[in-house]
């Protein structure tokens, strides 16, 4: 699951939700976030992932997976 986007965000760093641009260094850091699917058949929840992207002066652009935070499963009612 987190291999494939890592793979993915090789070819497209800028995958997902801008969150914020914050200055890291001297050097621009692009915050993102996207969401991976649940797969019930394997009972593994939704999760929400967090990336850096560093897009210059680096070429390609230097990308960190920075956080992943499964998603709570639905409550029932009480």
């Amino acid at each position: 699951m987190v291999e494939n986007l890592r793979c993915e965000l090789e070819h497209q760093p800028r995958l997902g939700r801008l969150i914020r641009v914050v200055a890291e260094g001297g050097q621009q850091v692009e915050l993102y976030s996207t969401r991976i699917e649940a797969d019930a058949e394997s009972g593994r929840p939704a999760v929400n992932v967090v990336h850096a992207c560093s897009p210059a002066p680096q070429w390609p652009p230097t990308v960190r997976i920075a956080a992943i935070v499964p998603e709570d499963p639905p409550r029932l009612e009480l």
